[in-house]
């Protein structure tokens, strides 16, 4: 696809996602106040959308040819352009770590447990 076909794509995306999930403010103020909630500092539409574009791009870096998540990451740096100026105009200094003072994440393996029934299994009928 060109840029042009992405960018029409990315307009597409976002009417349906309207449809179904309501306007893009309300969507990302909602995330932002969960975010504040379950990490303990207040969030930003603006950092939300930041953010779930560096998830599409490390998706992106993974399978490069993947161009829904190309098209998705496009669409939420258009998202953050547009709280940019209120975001400019109300932040409070939020002091960034810079990388050398992080630490590297660490996760817990997750075991997927399968919980298909087994062919002698009937659904509905208790041992």
């Amino acid at each position: 696809m060109n840029p042009q076909e992405l960018l029409y794509e990315a307009a597409k995306i976002i009417d349906q996602r309207g449809q179904g999930y309501g306007g893009i403010e309300n969507n990302f103020q909602l995330a932002a106040d969960l975010a504040t909630l379950r990490i303990g500092r207040d969030f930003h539409p603006y950092e939300i959308a930041i953010i779930l574009a560096c998830v599409k791009n490390a998706r992106a870096f993974n399978s490069p040819a993947h161009q829904d998540s190309h098209v998705d990451a496009v669409n939420y740096e258009l998202f953050a352009a547009t709280f940019a100026d209120d975001y400019a105009a109300s932040r409070q200094q939020v002091q960034y770590k810079t990388r050398h003072n992080l630490k590297p994440a660490r996760s817990t393996k997750l075991t997927v447990i399968d919980d298909k029934p087994s062919d002698s299994a009937v659904v509905g009928e208790s041992a």
